[in-house]
């Protein structure tokens, strides 16, 4: 029979574990406690700390989860509930934990550094500079946060303060691997790609980079390479940055029971099968979008199909006012295409049963917005929205829709060379052929809605609009009821210093053709995936490779 637990003294001798050099012991002692059945704070801490060096993120989460409801002004909980959600590609949360986490400790180094970095992949340049900062006054000594703000300067375009900032950094820490990434970014800006291609070739050869410093690296040769014209190499470091990232982020989606592809397939055998009938009928008018916009729009299509340079040109209008990249509708709707009941009840939705769902939509995109659409034309972009288009028909029937395209083969390939931020859509990426089947499982949907629901769909190609960016904007700006407006010229302003999608780099730019038959140069490399693309290229009269 076991003696009875002395949970202060267990405790005690924790708290003296904590205090040595031996870091595994305290942990180990925390675990041993939990197995008899201890759940203080200071348990639970460890034994999630534990789970996190084992790749078990997910549990680890869920200790430190009960750690704050015990103890909510435990800061250095919330900052590892920051980093935990941050590995899982949880942006937005664990901007908020290691927000809470900084309102009781607002000098803690590595909660700045967590934060600057959480910004930094969320797109918001400003917040990550003050964060790194702050952390560099903290630390004047530390090289993290100056390398950190040369990442930062040079998405801002400024080359010689990147440069520069990298330099230091690696004065205070010579081996410091996000300088040289920073450095090789700078060399890519001043049209050395030689340098940044050696550069990142010798980082590649260290033994000790981390996941994320590995995928870095990987997409900066590629870029490298691409643009010294060697593209058989560029595409073998794509795939390997894309293999590292599979391998990270597996395991949180390993557990979805449907993928994005499956989903598609689903919806179309559905629809194939469907009578057109329903579809005919609305779920009446939407009164609450009538009452806040003069006019609603979705644009869609497929990522890398020129939607950001459609949606920045249409934001620059005075009389327009888009939404980029927030799932108000998926979040509203969704569970309206989830199997083969939600959609014979979706199919004959009364109006009743669309408004408290019209309602949640609108008050998604109010909190998501934070401007005034009264009186203008709003324009929610969303490129996967396309597999939903049967709730735009029952929900919204007077929205119209903007609908852009391609060449398939520019498109499917660059799906997999750009980085996403990471979710369900964007794994389908990460291999050559998981990305044309996507694509090609989305085009084969919409061609199905187009025949089935009453839509009113305006197409965009985006080599029409790179070669003719007045006439094409002039018809889409009709298409809107929207009179022409010499703003929409000045578009690349509208991304400049908010880098939110894998596009907005090149867009900042200006208007240019540099993505308009990529896949020519790499056409041995998308033979394999060509027999699903070629139905589409033919379909939307692109040229045959």
């Amino acid at each position: 029979m076991n003696p009875p637990i002395r949970i202060a003294d267990i405790l005690a001798q924790i708290e003296r574990a904590t205090l040595g050099d031996d870091r595994n012991l305290a942990i180990n002692e925390a675990i041993e406690a939990f197995g008899r059945g201890v759940r203080h704070p200071l348990v639970l801490g460890l034994v999630a700390e534990g789970l996190e060096s084992q790749g078990r993120h997910a549990e680890a989460l869920g200790l430190l989860r009960r750690v704050v409801a015990a103890t909510p002004g435990d800061a250095q909980a919330w900052f590892r509930i920051g980093r935990v959600l941050l590995f899982q590609g949880q942006r937005d949360a664990a901007r908020e934990a290691l927000e809470r986490g900084l309102a009781m400790a607002p000098s803690d180094y590595r909660g700045l550094i967590d934060a600057g970095t959480v910004c930094l992949r969320l797109g918001y340049l400003a917040a990550s500079t003050v964060y790194f900062e702050r952390a560099s006054g903290v630390d004047p000594a530390a090289a993290e946060p100056i390398s950190a703000l040369a990442v930062v300067a040079g998405l801002e375009g400024d080359t010689g303060r990147a440069r520069t900032m990298a330099t230091r950094a690696l004065v205070l820490a010579p081996d410091l691997i996000s300088a040289q990434i920073a450095l090789g970014k700078a060399d890519m800006a001043d049209g050395r790609s030689d340098l940044a291609a050696t550069r990142m070739t010798e980082l590649l050869m260290r033994p000790n980079l981390t996941d994320a410093q590995r995928i870095d690296a990987h997409d900066l040769r590629a870029d490298s390479l691409d643009a010294l014209d060697r593209p058989a190499e560029a595409f073998e470091d794509y795939a390997a940055r894309n293999a590292v990232v599979r391998r990270v982020t597996t395991p949180s989606l390993a557990k979805l029971s449907e993928s994005q592809g499956d989903r598609a397939r689903r919806l179309a055998a559905w629809f194939l099968a469907a009578a057109p009938e329903p579809w005919r009928a609305t779920a009446g008018a939407d009164a609450v979008g009538a009452g806040l916009t003069a006019r609603h729009v979705f644009l869609v299509g497929f990522p890398r199909s020129g939607t950001t340079l459609l949606e920045k040109m249409l934001a620059s209008h005075p009389s327009i006012v888009t939404l980029e990249e927030v799932d108000a509708l998926g979040v509203a709707g969704n569970a309206l295409l989830s199997d083969d009941t939600a959609l014979n009840g979706l199919a004959s939705l009364t109006a009743a049963q669309a408004q408290p769902v019209r309602e949640a939509y609108w008050r998604g995109v109010g909190e998501a917005l934070g401007e005034p659409i009264a009186g203008r034309v709003f324009v929610d972009k969303m490129p996967l929205h396309t597999p939903a288009l049967p709730l735009v028909a029952k929900l919204f029937p007077n929205a119209r829709i903007l609908f852009a395209l391609r060449d398939p083969r520019d498109v499917v390939f660059s799906c997999f060379r750009r980085r996403f931020r990471m979710n369900a859509a964007m794994f389908e990426f990460l291999t050559l052929d998981g990305a044309a089947r996507y694509y090609a499982a989305v085009m084969g949907l919409a061609a199905i809605y187009r025949e089935k629901l009453p839509l009113t769909i305006h197409e965009v190609r985006h080599e029409a609009l790179v070669a003719d960016f007045e006439g094409e904007a002039r018809r889409a700006l009709a298409f809107l009821g929207a009179p022409w407006d010499p703003a929409v010229n000045n578009f690349a302003a509208q991304v400049r210093g908010t880098p939110r999608t894998p596009s907005a780099p090149q867009v900042a730019r200006g208007l240019n053709a540099d993505g308009v038959g990529q896949w020519r140069r790499y056409l041995t490399q998308l033979e394999p995936v060509e027999p699903m693309l070629s139905r589409w290229v033919e379909r939307f009269g692109y040229e045959a490779g």
